[in-house]
C-alpha cells in the first residue's frame, strides 16, 4: 500500500478479505460492502504476492463496468497506485504491483470464459443463479484458477452474494451455515447493519419495498426456504377482499394479460389511491378470442394492457405478434422488452400483499384468488425451488403471472442503490 489513508472496512469484509480458506464466501443483505469487500480482498492478495494475476466475476457486463471497474479504479487510487486500464477488455494492470493484472469479466455465458488465468479469482451475486446454472458457472471459473502462487493455501476463489436461491441453492450446498469449513468453504455473514456507513433509512427503504420474509433475505443474508412456503404466502382471503368493482366513473382499466393457447389468462385492476385492486377476469381461447373480450365488456373505458412480454415475439398469426394484433385493434400495449426475472415478479406482489397495499374482490376474480392460496413451489427434482407450473391451460400459474406483469410493471422492488465507492472517494 503506497499511501498512508486509512481504509475503513466492516467487521466481516474483514474476515472475507483476510480468509486462509480457499473458498470464503460473504453471503449478506443489500448495501454490506460484498462487492466492495471482494475488491479490497483481490487487490490485498496482488500485494502479497506481486505479479499475480486476479480475476472479479460478475453475472452481466453492466455490472462489471459500473460496479467492478469504477470500484477498482476508485480504490487503487485510494491507495495512491498507478494503473493501466484497457475498457475494452476490462483489464487493470498495476505496475507496482509486478505488472499483475486485475480481470474483471462475467458468467453470463460461463463457457466464453477462456484464454488467461489467474492466481485467484472472486465471484459476485453468484446465488442470483439458479443451482445448475451457479454450479455451471462456478466450475468454468475454477478452470481459470491455476496460476502459479505463493498464497499459504494456493489458489483461491471467494464470493459475495445475496442469498437469493434461499436453501435451494448451489451456494447453500457449498457454504450452508458454515458445514463444510473443512473442505475449505468458509462462510461468512454481513447483514445489512454490519455496514455503519449506510445512509440513513437505508434499512427502512428494503422493508418497506420487501415483504418479511425476504427481508430477512436481502438485510441478514439469511437461507429463506421457499419449500415450506406458498409462493404468494401473504396472501389471505379475508385480508384482501374487497367489494370494489367496476364502476360507471372508472375511466382507466389495467388488464394484465398471460398468453396461451386454450387458455389466455386476463385479470382486470383499477388503482385507487395507488393501491392496485383486481376487480374482475376472464378467459380466452387466444389473442383474437382475447380482443373480442375486450371489445364486448368495455366499451367505455380506457383500457391498458400489461402483458407477457413473450408476446412480442410469440403469435397466432401469420404476420403479427400476440401484442402487434392487441397494437393493431387499437389499444394501449405496456410491456418491457423482456419479462423480469421469475423471482422479482413475485417479490414485487408480495411485498404489495405483506403491506396489505393491494386487493382482491374475491368474488369477481376467483381463479386470481385460488391462484393466489395455492400456488407452491416445486420440491424436487431439476425445478426445485422454482414455482409449480401446468402444461395444461388455463392454470393457477396462468392467473398469478397475469396479475403479476401488470403488478411488477407498475410497483416494481427496486433494491435501493448504494455507492460502491462510499469510502474509496
Amino acid at each position: 500500500m503506497l499511501s498512508n489513508e486509512q481504509i475503513l472496512i466492516t467487521r466481516p469484509q474483514e474476515v472475507l478479505i483476510n480468509s486462509l480458506h480457499t473458498n470464503p464466501a460473504m453471503f449478506g443483505g443489500f448495501g454490506s460492502g460484498k462487492s466492495e469487500g471482494l475488491i479490497i480482498r483481490l487487490v490485498t492478495l496482488m500485494e502479497q504476492d506481486p505479479g499475480v494475476s486476479v480475476g472479479h466475476y460478475f453475472p452481466s457486463y453492466k455490472l462489471a463496468k459500473r460496479r467492478g471497474l469504477s470500484g477498482v479504479q476508485a480504490y487503487l487510487k485510494k491507495l495512491g497506485y498507478e494503473y493501466i486500464l484497457n475498457k475494452s477488455d476490462l483489464t487493470i494492470k498495476i505496475p507496482a504491483l509486478n505488472n499483475g493484472i486485475y480481470y474483471l469479466d462475467t458468467y453470463h455465458d460461463p463457457d466464453a470464459i477462456v484464454s488467461y488465468e489467474i492466481a485467484h479469482g472472486g465471484v459476485d451475486e453468484l446465488d442470483t443463479l439458479k443451482k445448475e446454472q451457479a454450479e455451471h458457472a462456478w466450475r468454468k471459473i475454477s478452470e481459470r484458477v491455476r496460476e502459479k502462487t505463493n498464497h499459504p493455501c494456493g489458489n483461491t476463489l471467494a464470493v459475495a452474494s445475496t442469498t437469493d436461491q434461499g436453501v435451494n441453492g448451489f451456494c447453500f450446498d457449498k457454504w450452508g451455515d458454515g458445514e463444510n469449513l473443512e473442505q475449505g468453504y468458509h462462510y461468512i455473514k454481513a447483514g445489512t447493519d454490519s455496514n455503519k456507513f449506510l445512509p440513513d433509512g437505508y434499512i427502512d427503504q428494503i422493508l418497506k419495498n420487501y415483504d418479511p420474509i425476504m427481508a430477512d433475505a436481502f438485510i441478514y443474508g439469511g437461507w429463506v426456504s421457499f419449500n415450506k412456503n406458498k409462493v404468494y404466502h401473504f396472501f389471505n382471503r379475508a385480508d384482501h377482499h374487497t367489494n370494489r368493482a367496476i364502476t360507471e366513473s372508472d375511466q382507466f382499466l389495467y388488464v394484465g394479460l398471460d398468453f396461451n393457447i386454450g387458455g389466455t389468462c386476463a385479470t382486470i385492476w383499477v388503482i385507487d389511491d395507488n393501491k392496485p385492486i383486481a376487480v374482475d377476469e376472464f378467459t380466452s381461447h387466444d389473442t383474437y378470442d382475447f380482443i373480442n373480450n375486450l371489445n364486448d365488456r368495455y366499451t367505455d373505458k380506457t383500457v391498458i394492457i400489461f402483458p407477457d412480454a413473450s408476446g412480442r415475439s410469440g403469435s397466432t398469426n401469420a404476420t403479427l405478434s400476440d401484442i402487434g394484433l392487441i397494437e393493431n385493434a387499437g389499444y394501449q400495449v405496456d410491456a418491457p422488452a423482456a419479462n423480469p426475472i421469475v423471482r422479482d415478479r413475485i417479490n414485487a406482489v408480495n411485498a404489495l400483499l405483506s403491506h396489505r397495499t393491494i386487493a382482491i374482490n374475491t368474488d369477481k376474480c376467483p381463479n386470481l384468488t385460488h391462484a393466489f392460496e395455492t400456488q407452491g413451489y416445486i420440491t424436487e427434482g431439476a425445478g426445485k425451488g422454482s414455482p409449480e407450473k401446468s402444461d395444461k391451460h388455463p392454470a393457477i400459474d396462468d392467473w398469478v403471472d397475469s396479475g403479476g406483469y401488470f403488478i411488477n410493471r407498475k410497483w416494481p422492488v427496486r433494491k435501493p442503490a448504494t455507492d460502491l465507492n462510499i469510502r474509496f472517494n
